[in-house]
């Protein structure tokens, strides 16, 4: 038997994770009971449904992000499961902070119609997930099966009345990725600060899995309290893509799963809180100007 620790267990881990997500013919949505004996065994499985009210009140520090204000030229693919964006650059993108235990890298970034995750009983309309991995394991593959080796970021979209014109040059190869699978659509002028919200300070935090074969655990999850809006047209435009089979992936999210006991920590934005007690502030101040207003004119006459 393989110890956890040694080098042969980890590559024997990776192997089994990349195969599973390698090969477009070994697992499908709407089939979860064929997937890997740890998808349906595991006891910390993503996704799950988060209740605002029952998490815990935690203070994280903020995040820092390096190299995610920048522009860069990318390479998009429908993978048969997801669009895929991977940037074309040597620079390297980074976080660290926010209750992470190292820094991390930026490998790649997918798309789920419709979320994976539930907030509240409500499911999003779209996710995105920033796949990192630990900087002291180099890559992707080896940090895959360390517990907290892999930490993914989650964006929630909302549905907006109007498109956003952020978006207009990435739905559009989206669109023409539908008939092709595993075939790149370079990207230029990539804005990856579009794909984050503005406000990062606010998010969820669990210790859960990959939501795709092998779903291996000890992955961190970070799920940001602030959305990114889109239009419904905009979000159709996902559903076009095709599998292997050449059908329309019109659904590529995983059943929700047990929380098993564990813990959901919330990190509170002060933004959203001055925010919230400015509005209360404005109305206030509106309520007694138009009270004063009302006992002037009394007075007058």
């Amino acid at each position: 038997m393989f110890s956890k620790q040694t080098p042969c267990y980890r590559l024997l881990l990776a192997f089994l994770f990349f195969g599973f997500v390698a090969s477009g013919e070994t697992w499908h949505y709407g089939h979860e009971d064929t997937w890997p004996k740890m998808c349906k065994e595991g006891k910390r499985q993503s996704p799950i449904s988060i209740d605002r009210r029952k998490s815990a009140r935690k203070n994280f520090s903020p995040f820092i992000f390096k190299n995610y204000n920048k522009i860069y030229s990318t390479m998009l693919k429908n993978n048969g499961h997801s669009a895929e964006v991977r940037l074309k650059t040597d620079e390297v993108l980074t976080v660290e902070g926010g209750g992470l235990q190292e820094v991390y890298i930026l490998d790649h970034l997918h798309f789920h119609w419709q979320s994976e995750h539930v907030i509240d009983g409500y499911r999003y309309p779209l996710e995105l997930h920033l796949v990192h991995y630990g900087k002291s394991y180099g890559n992707l593959s080896n940090a895959v099966g360390n517990e907290k080796g892999v930490a993914v970021f989650s964006v929630l979209f909302d549905l907006s009345p109007d498109d956003d014109v952020e978006f207009t040059g990435f739905i559009a190869l989206i669109d023409k990725l539908k008939e092709t699978l595993d075939k790149g659509e370079r990207l230029e002028d990539f804005h990856i600060h579009d794909y984050l919200p503005r406000d990062t300070a606010g998010f969820y935090r669990y210790l859960g899995s990959l939501t795709t074969p092998n779903c291996t655990e000890g992955i961190v999850w970070t799920i940001f309290t602030n959305t990114i809006p889109i239009s419904e047209s905009q979000v159709k435009i996902f559903h076009s893509l095709k599998t292997e089979e050449h059908k329309e992936l019109t659904k590529n999210y995983r059943p929700l799963q047990k929380l098993n006991g564990r813990k959901v920590y919330l990190k509170v934005s002060p933004i959203h809180k001055s925010s919230r007690a400015s509005s209360l502030l404005n109305a206030i101040n509106r309520d007694m100007f138009l009270l004063i207003s009302i006992l002037t004119v009394s007075l007058l006459y």
